[in-house]
Parts: C-alpha cells; sequence; structure tokens
C-alpha cells in the first residue's frame, strides 16, 4: 500500500516573525506546531506541499539561512522558534526521494532558553562570510542568545552551540537583526522590544564575544519588526543617503511608524554632531502641517559613531537615522525589504533593490521606493482588506522580483498579490492559503462524496472543494488539473463549535458551546459556484429552489436567508466593486454573481454564508456529537454530561425539526453517535467506557435500548463506527484498543482486538470492501494514522499482519477520519493493480489532510 499527501489546510499562527521567503521564492510560515512549505508561484496552485514536524508548541518564527557572498549565495537551510522553548535546524535532505524543495529534515534542536522563543535572526546582508551559521535568539526568558554552527551543511545533522548569553532585563526584545559592518566581517546585532529603543550589539573579531555599543532611541511604543539589507548601488550611482556596502536598517513599531537608518563607516565630519542638511527643518515644517506636535515623534539627524576592531586596528561606523515613514492608522507589525536579486552574473550578480513592504494592523500594506528626483521615501502600492471584521496584517514579504507580494492576516490566511503584467500601478490578488487557526473538531463528506466540511475551535465551518479546470502549460500540451481549496466558510460563529453532521448534500446541522444546533441550507450563489470550480452539474429544479444567499443582519447573531425578492431590482450602486466588502454583510447584488475559482479571504468571509433555517433547542450543556441518518430524515445529538439525565441522546425529525425522544443508556458524557447503514439502529460511545445499541421498533417506531456492554473498554471510548454492510462495527479507546464487534449468539461479541502503542482517538471503516477485505482507518493520540484490514466471514475474522502508518500525518490527536463515500478507482500503482480510495482527516494540530490511497 503506498499513500500521497494530496492536500494540507492550515493556518498562519497570528505572529509579526511568522513567514519567510527564500530567494528561489519559496515561502515557510508558522502553523501551529509545524513549519509549513508553499509555493504561492507554483502554476498548478496546489497549497502547502509538505509541513517540518517537530516541535511541541507554537512556532512563533522561521528564517532562511544563508551563506555566500554576492552572486555566490544561497540559502542552506531553515530555522524555526517556539514557544517549547527550543529551536529547530532544518535542511534539504539530499538523499530524499521527495521534490528538492520538500525534502527538508531536522538537523539540529538547540535547547538552553528557558522560556517560549520570542524571535530570531540570521545573518542577512550581500556578504555571508565562511561556512560558519550565526543564529541570535531571544526569548521571553530574558536573555538573547547567540548560536554558532561551523559543520558542513552537505555533511548532515549540524552541530550548533551557544557561545554567548546576553540578559536583557525584564524589557524583552521582540525583533532581531544580524549581519556584518559594512566592509568587515565583523558581526553587528541590533534588538528592538519593550523598551521602544533599538539596542545595536558589535562582536569582538577574536573572541566572537557581542557587547552593547549604542542605544538608539525614536520609536514611542513596543518595537514590532528590525530588518537588515545591504545597499547596492546601480551601475556606480550612488544615493543621496547610502553609500555601497552599507547596511539599511527599517524598524517598524506599535507607534505606527517605520524609521530607516544607514549603518557605514564613518566619514570626515561625521564625530557625533548634527549634520546640518536641512533634513530636520524640512521634517518638523511638515510634521507641523500634518497637525502634530514636537512631542509626538522623536526626531534627530544626529549621527552616533562607534569604534569597532577590525583585524587589529580600531575604525569608526556611524549609525543615523534616515527616515521617517508614516502612513499606517494603527501599529505596524513588521517593514521588510524586498528580497535580493541573484544572478550568475559575478560582478552583478547580488542587487538589494530600494523597496521596503510594510503590514499594519490597519488593514493596509505599503510599497515604499525612494523618488526618483528627491529620493524619498514614498508609498506607491497600497494593498490589503476593505471592510470586514479582521485585525489586519501580521506580516508580509516581498518576491525578489518586486511583483509578488505575500502576507499574514488575523484569520491565518496567506494572502498573495502580484503586479500587473500591463501596469505596474495596477495588482491583483491570486489564490492563496488558508485554514484553521484552532483545534479542528469534526469532519465529514457530503454524501455524494463532492466536498468536505471541517469544524473547529477557531468558532468557523469551514467547506473543501476540488477545483478543476485545464492548465494552460507553455511548455507542452494543457493539462486537466484538480487541486483542493476553501469554496465557502457557510458558518462563523461566536462560540466554539465541536461537531456537524450532513442531513443532504447541500445541509447540515452543527453543535457549538452555545447547547444549540443550528440547521443550514446551501444558498444558491454556492451551488452555481461549485458547478463552476468543481465542474459538477447539478439539477436545475435544486438550483432554482435555494435562497440567493446569506446576510447577518446588524446586530444580529444568525445568518438570514435572502431571497430574489428582498434583492431590489432598481440598484443604484453596483455592490460587486470594492464597497461590497466595505461593508460588514452581504450586498444585494453581490449575490448575482457565482465564481469559477476559488474565493479569496475577503469573499470567504463576507460572501459564503449559508442560510440558518432552524435552531434546536433543548440540551442543557454544551454539545458533543451529532450524527445524522443515511437517508437524511434523523439527527442525534449529545452534550456534556455528568449524570443520566444529561447523557441522554436526543432524536430530532428533519421534516418537522421537532424532538422525538430521548435514548437512554448512558451515565457519562456520548462522545459518539453513529447510524448503522440501514438507518434502523444506533450505536452509541461515551465517557462511562461503554457502548449502547438502540432500535426502531417496527411496531410503534420507538427507539429502544438493543443491546449495552459496560465497561467494554478500560478507559473511555472516543470513537466508533459501522462497516458499509452493518455486519461489524469498531471501537476505539484511551486504553489504546481498538475492539470490532460482530453478532454471535444473539448478541453483538468482541470478534478481534488490537493493542495499539497509543490512545485511539479516531476510527473509521472504508465505504466498501477493497480487494475482499475490509479497510479501517484508525487514528491515534500522538497524531499517526495506521491502516488496518481484516477479512471476515461466517463469523470468523482473519486480521492482515501488516498495519501501515501514512507518512506526514498529523502531530497531535485525530479528531476524525472520513473515507470518501464515492466508488474507488481501480488503477495500476507501481506495476501492481491497486484500488485507490481518499481518507480525509482532522486534528487538534489545527490541520485537515486528504490522503489518496493505492490500497
Amino acid at each position: 500500500m503506498s499513500s500521497t499527501l494530496e492536500h494540507v489546510s492550515i493556518g498562519c499562527n497570528r505572529v509579526s516573525q511568522a513567514t519567510d521567503m527564500s530567494t528561489s521564492g519559496l515561502v515557510a510560515y508558522a502553523a501551529n506546531h509545524f513549519v509549513a512549505l508553499y509555493r504561492p508561484l507554483d502554476p498548478h496552485l496546489r497549497g502547502v506541499r509538505r509541513t517540518l514536524k517537530g516541535h511541541t508548541d507554537r512556532v512563533n518564527c522561521v528564517r532562511f539561512i544563508r551563506r555566500g557572498c554576492g552572486s555566490a549565495q544561497r540559502e542552506t537551510g531553515l530555522v524555526s522558534g517556539s514557544a517549547d522553548h527550543t529551536l529547530r535546524v532544518w535542511r534539504r535532505n539530499q538523499g530524499g526521494q521527495d521534490e528538492p524543495s520538500l525534502a527538508w529534515k531536522c538537523s539540529a534542536v538547540l535547547k538552553g532558553h528557558t522560556a517560549g522563543i520570542s524571535c530570531i535572526a540570521v545573518m542577512r546582508g550581500r556578504d555571508i562570510y565562511g561556512d560558519t551559521d550565526w543564529i541570535a535568539s531571544s526569548a521571553s526568558d530574558g536573555t538573547i542568545r547567540i548560536w554558532k554552527e561551523s559543520a558542513d551543511a552537505a555533511l548532515g545533522d549540524s552541530s550548533f552551540e551557544c557561545t554567548q548569553t546576553l540578559p536583557v532585563g525584564s524589557r524583552f526584545p521582540m525583533c532581531l537583526a544580524l549581519s556584518y559592518l559594512p566592509g568587515s566581517q565583523v558581526p553587528i546585532l541590533i534588538s528592538g522590544g519593550t523598551d521602544s529603543r533599538l539596542t545595536v550589539f558589535t562582536a569582538s573579531p577574536s573572541t566572537h564575544q557581542f557587547t552593547k555599543a549604542l542605544v538608539l532611541e525614536g520609536h514611542t511604543d513596543w518595537i514590532r519588526s528590525v530588518e537588515i539589507a545591504t545597499f547596492t548601488s546601480e551601475d556606480g550611482v550612488e544615493n543621496k543617503h547610502f553609500r555601497d556596502g552599507d547596511l539599511m536598517v527599517a524598524s517598524a513599531s506599535q507607534d505606527k511608524y517605520i524609521r530607516t537608518w544607514r549603518v557605514g563607516r564613518a566619514s570626515l565630519g561625521e564625530g557625533g554632531e548634527k549634520v546640518n542638511n536641512g533634513f530636520e527643518e524640512e521634517m518638523m515644517s511638515a510634521l507641523t502641517e500634518a497637525g502634530l506636535q514636537e512631542g509626538d515623534l522623536k526626531l534627530s539627524t544626529k549621527a552616533h559613531i562607534m569604534e569597532v576592531d577590525v583585524g587589529g586596528t580600531k575604525e569608526r561606523f556611524t549609525v543615523m537615522f534616515d527616515a521617517l515613514l508614516m502612513a499606517h492608522d494603527d501599529w505596524v507589525h513588521s517593514a521588510v525589504w524586498q528580497l535580493p536579486v541573484i544572478t550568475e552574473n559575478v560582478s552583478k550578480g547580488y542587487h538589494q533593490p530600494m523597496s521596503l513592504l510594510s503590514a499594519s494592523a490597519d488593514k493596509s500594506l505599503l510599497i515604499w521606493r525612494p523618488d526618483s528626483v528627491s529620493d524619498t521615501w514614498v508609498n506607491v502600492v497600497r494593498l490589503g482588506e476593505i471592510g470586514g471584521s479582521t485585525l489586519g496584517f501580521y506580516g508580509a514579504l516581498l518576491g525578489p522580483d518586486g511583483r509578488l507580494v505575500v502576507a499574514n492576516g488575523y484569520n491565518g490566511a496567506i494572502n498573495i498579490w502580484e503586479e500587473s503584467q500591463s501596469s505596474s500601478k495596477e495588482w491583483h490578488p491570486r489564490v492563496g492559503v488558508s485554514g484553521h487557526t484552532a483545534s479542528a473538531e469534526d469532519l465529514h463528506w457530503d454524501p455524494s462524496g463532492s466536498f468536505i466540511l471541517t469544524t473547529s475551535l477557531d468558532q468557523s465551518t469551514r467547506l473543501l472543494a476540488p477545483w478543476t479546470r485545464v492548465a494552460e502549460d507553455a511548455t507542452g500540451p494543457s493539462t486537466h488539473v484538480s487541486t483542493w481549496h476553501e469554496i465557502a466558510r457557510p458558518q462563523i460563529h461566536g462560540y466554539d463549535l465541536h461537531c456537524v453532521a450532513f442531513v443532504h448534500k447541500y445541509g447540515f446541522v452543527s453543535g457549538a458551546d452555545e447547547k444549540v444546533l443550528r440547521v443550514f441550507e446551501a444558498p444558491r450563489t454556492f451551488v452555481l459556484s461549485l458547478e463552476g470550480i468543481t465542474g459538477e452539474r447539478e439539477q436545475k429544479e435544486v438550483v432554482e429552489a435555494r435562497p440567493v444567499g446569506a446576510s447577518v443582519p446588524a446586530l444580529g447573531l444568525s445568518n438570514k436567508a435572502v431571497f430574489e425578492g428582498d434583492i431590489s431590482k432598481e440598484v443604484s450602486q453596483d455592490f460587486r466593486n470594492l464597497s461590497a466588502y466595505a461593508a460588514v454583510s452581504s450586498t444585494p447584488t453581490s449575490f448575482l454573481a457565482h465564481m469559477t475559482t476559488p474565493p479569496f479571504e475577503q469573499h470567504l468571509l463576507q460572501h459564503t454564508l449559508w442560510p440558518e433555517v432552524n435552531k434546536l433547542y433543548g440540551h442543557g450543556y454544551e454539545l458533543v456529537s451529532v450524527a445524522a441518518s443515511p437517508d437524511g430524515s434523523l439527527v442525534a445529538s449529545s452534550c456534556k454530561a455528568a449524570n443520566p439525565k444529561h447523557a441522554a441522546v436526543k432524536l430530532w425529525d428533519t421534516k418537522t425539526w421537532k424532538e422525538l425522544g430521548e435514548l437512554n443508556g448512558h451515565a457519562l458524557t456520548v462522545t459518539r453517535i453513529a447510524f448503522s447503514p440501514c438507518g434502523t439502529t444506533v450505536l452509541t460511545v461515551g465517557r462511562d467506557r461503554a457502548w449502547c445499541i438502540f432500535k426502531k421498533d417496527g411496531d410503534d417506531g420507538e427507539w429502544k435500548l438493543l443491546q449495552m456492554a459496560g465497561k467494554a473498554h478500560a478507559r473511555i471510548i472516543w470513537d466508533a463506527g459501522w462497516s458499509h454492510d452493518g455486519q461489524l462495527f469498531v471501537t476505539g479507546s484511551r486504553d489504546k484498543t481498538i475492539k470490532v464487534w460482530a453478532m454471535g449468539e444473539g448478541k453483538r461479541v468482541c470478534v478481534h482486538e488490537v493493542k495499539l502503542e497509543e490512545g485511539v482517538t479516531a476510527v473509521s471503516f472504508a465505504g466498501e470492501l477493497i480487494k475482499e477485505r475490509y479497510v479501517l482507518a484508525v487514528g491515534l493520540e500522538n497524531g499517526d494514522i495506521q491502516i488496518h484490514g481484516f477479512e471476515y466471514t461466517e463469523g470468523v475474522l482473519k486480521k492482515d499482519t501488516d498495519i501501515v502508518s501514512l507518512s506526514d500525518a498529523h502531530a497531535a490527536s485525530i479528531r476524525s477520519l472520513a473515507w470518501r463515500p464515492r466508488p474507488y478507482a481501480c488503477g495500476i500503482v507501481g506495476n501492481v493493480d491497486a484500488i485507490q480510495a481518499q481518507l480525509a482527516s482532522c486534528s487538534a494540530d489545527w490541520s485537515v489532510r486528504l490522503f489518496t490511497l493505492a490500497l
């Protein structure tokens, strides 16, 4: 058996240093405990291709490691810092069978900090000397640690050692930058943090020990970002503010401003006095015109002098304030330089463009460049979000060619913009990636197997579907491509969501902490968009019978259905332009168009809601599990319970949405409800370590307890599921066992038990026999997924000896597993006849994954 990871959906962490881009265009971003790898310019838009697993807590920062001088500079690795107090260095696995950009392994774990890592820095600049990697890290333990490694990265595992610990007290650094002083091999470290100041450290060439050299004041609030780049002149033309080889430093702060600084060799006349070039007077005059008082900002053109030992002689370097960039209206989380352009040309192989990208909580991204006449910094491009209820952007990246912007926002999505081919003033959004930003709790396929619905503690329900289209290939014939994307966000709630179940293809019911079940029906815009994206046609009458869309009224809490009669035929304004996104919810004519490509994050937030058609009251505590019968006529639900009264499972009629009765048997919380394939039997399992089977009485239609197995396991039973023919069911427990139950002597008995290494949290039978075998997927507490197979004939179960574990699985407890209900395809895999099936999984690690298995 072989498996392929078809799709990964996971959101980005809400931190300023969560993303970084290599010079080849590979993006790494922090995704809960993972480092996710993603190529924005992948022609097939396949999204996240790999997640690097190793950290045991949230990843707070990632940086690509570079080595080499000028045109020879290349990435040699990746370093990540986490709240688990460690840093991990990742190197490309040269012997791996994966695509080269995806074959990474952890080569070193750096331990020493006693609290979570908050920021890291690696060498940046035109010349990164030798075969030594420097890493600086800071944590909330009040220290900065300097790490050094001299092993050749090509040899495999790295060997790092902490060469110095710099105490910083109670004023924690929130950002670090590392480089070499211009024209030397003397390292310089700049930190910014909660003291609102930039602290400059320089290292001794002989001992490599850092000492404090300068403190730069100016910002009036916490400094969130500091970045270093080397200024490179074009064809010998010097800039008014920088000389070739100078270091350009950009710092961004919660005071809403960005400051740029110049670090260079001291020239004659730079002795610490103010530089009288009229700059300060002009700036203060501009501030007065803008209505700002002198006390609001600190401006100084003083040249700060550092005397540094370089090769046995004392040399002087200056640090000068260069410019104050003002345009944002809220905290500026990051300001990053455009990636350098590196070519094979030795003389002009390294060029650092004068472009700076800032990301702010005011929902805007600004690209700054010097004016061609005055060399004054101006924002030439403004991107971002309009309206909605998000809190802006945490970070952004500007690609090597300056035509690609990658930004991570409040909702965990990676947003992409690309410059138009026809005009440098026009930028267009591209399909990015998105995912849950908290534990993904439940997952189901729709009855036809067309799409996946997931629900999470991030209070959203998300819908994933394949985007099927013809991809134009400039180097060959066109090909049919199918990639998975989030195409709708049917429910955005105010409570943590725990469970979901389909009543029919276009209707589902969900349960949350609010103790109420909510019922949703798909709008017409979704059905038409699903047709346009997947290429699967729907019956005309199914489309026409649906409301046009859904919106949330002002001060409302429910998604209200919008019908054609609600939309005025005389609309004075076309809401399908930018003003559609300035509204809090959907606007009238935003319902008139349907999609043929996956929507962008802003569209998902406001225009893909499903109308809520009912609320079901009755449970006394938070909802835990919900299930629907195969024909969709019944819904069963359970809630948290500490006694038999609240442990009762409630049955609902989906025609009237009235409660039909209760299923009593458990003493504590029912963790899973499963209808049999025929729909006449209900299986429940719970915290009381028991399972119950309820059957519908043919005479009066009442549901009665048919059999109960108390103490079926030694610990809580997390999950249970039926085989496709109803002959077997399986239970999985925290006691690290799965048990298969079948009919024997008039009742269900355990016919097989498997002992595993970890607690079992999810189980799922494949929807049909595969090569005359029952195939069972088992999810474990540590995030592993195992595939078990066995034969069952005439009461005798024969198990396969091999248990297959899926690669690229999860890093935390599996919450739900579901096989795609479509007929499985047959094909040749590795010269062997195989049946291909797809398995979807969701986990407490936030991720939703889709595997294609050749069985």
